[in-house]
């Protein structure tokens, strides 16, 4: 299991099964890169498949941390005697780096609920989601910048003129009345008092593109004196359900607002607009990898971001791709990238469609936004700053005797 070639490994733990999009395989592989570059090999372990490899790294001198995404794989426990179940890496004391993009008081988080002992480090591209996980009972938690992608990309870039889509628009359209279903019978005072909550929260995200629902989630509860208990599964459904309905509510208005124009929309499903309104086009769905192969045969990609405080793995890609990247408002992005020269911005579906259709009629200079936006991702974000990061806190807490 060791890779031959370095006396030292990093063991990646990966879950196919929950990584449908191949996003972890490409950070995986981008990080892999790194670490060779640094006399360090890497190994993946499907630990669902193969448990009994995840004890033997653990119990490796060689293998000196794991990395996991998302807590897949945070949640491993051992058998210390009878009725003793143990986190796996607190009883070999194996430091675990996790790499979380997602909300972590998400439903489709739960798996890693628990999972707060000092063997685990977390690392978060979102500064809201790394106060929540704090909140959560995490102990060790940083942010931290995501990564572009290099070698994923084509070694060569294409110039925007010799690429084949014009803008576009990759994004998940689920329905956002899926999540209204959920609130239909509240059972209790309480129940209704935080379906209020979900309808003012979620009415004044979708006017204002750059409310950050999550943060309106916080201050919606002080106000009516709600007590905020993070292992409280009202509160973790209010989020969860917010979060979702905002996401895919902006997402099905952007579509809505942009349909008069020849744009290339990568989805999960179509939306059907009036007959002959359209002139959207939409293609299958794709894994992560080949969507960064698409972006690079696009002059532009158009990026309604879910998080407003942190990054998103979808614009990295598009800057690494050299695509230029028409953002939603961004907190990150705004203060990262020089608006009009390394990125553009949109603030309401009003600009975007203004925006686009400058774009069109060849009145937007892009080629200049795209290979600024370029150099600054690769220059800012390269993978190899997170690989020094976690080989730089993994030398302070061996240094410090924490495990």
């Amino acid at each position: 299991m060791k890779p031959a070639a370095f006396k030292n490994y990093v063991a990646t733990l990966t879950n196919p099964g929950a990584d449908k999009h191949q996003h972890n395989l490409v950070f995986t592989n981008e990080l892999a890169a790194c670490f060779a570059t640094q006399g360090i090999g890497t190994t993946s372990i499907d630990y669902l498949a193969h448990p009994r490899q995840v004890t033997e790294a653990a119990q490796d001198p060689h293998c000196i941390f794991f990395v996991c995404y998302n807590g897949f794989g945070s949640e491993l426990l051992l058998n210390a005697g009878p009725g003793d179940l143990r986190s796996l890496f607190a009883c070999y004391k194996k430091p675990l780096f996790d790499l979380m993009h997602d909300c972590p008081a998400h439903e489709s988080m739960s798996h890693q609920i628990g999972s707060t002992g000092d063997y685990r480090t977390l690392l978060i591209t979102d500064y809201s989601y790394a106060n929540i996980a704090r909140m959560l009972g995490s102990r060790r938690v940083y942010f931290s910048p995501s990564i572009a992608f290099p070698q994923a990309s084509p070694d060569r870039i294409e110039p925007l003129q010799s690429r084949e889509i014009d803008i576009l628009l990759p994004m998940g359209l689920a329905s956002p009345t899926l999540v209204l279903d959920r609130y239909e019978k509240p059972r209790n005072h309480r129940q209704r008092l935080l379906k209020e909550i979900f309808h003012a929260v979620t009415e004044k995200a979708l006017d204002r593109l750059d409310c950050d629902p999550l943060l309106e989630i916080f201050r919606a509860l002080s106000e009516m004196r709600v007590a905020i208990a993070m292992d409280d599964p009202d509160i973790l459904f209010l989020i969860t359900t917010t979060l979702d309905f905002v996401k895919f509510s902006r997402r099905h208005s952007l579509i809505h607002a942009v349909q008069h124009l020849p744009i290339t929309v990568i989805s999960d499903r179509q939306i059907a607009p009036p007959a002959g309104a359209s002139r959207l086009q939409f293609i299958e769905e794709r894994t992560f990898p080949r969507l960064i192969e698409t972006m690079a045969h696009s002059k532009s990609v158009i990026c309604p971001l879910p998080h407003y405080s942190g990054f998103h793995e979808r614009a990295l890609a598009a800057f690494t791709s050299g695509a230029a990247v028409i953002a939603a408002p961004n907190e990150i992005l705004e203060t990262n990238f020089l608006i009009n020269e390394e990125m553009l911005l949109y603030r309401s579906l009003e600009q975007l469609t203004d925006l686009l259709e400058r774009v069109f009629a060849g009145n937007q200079d892009l080629q200049q936004v795209a290979e600024n936006g370029r150099r600054k991702v690769l220059e800012s974000y390269h993978p190899s700053r997170l690989t020094k990061l976690m080989l730089s806190l993994h030398a302070s807490l061996h240094g410090a005797g924490v495990q």
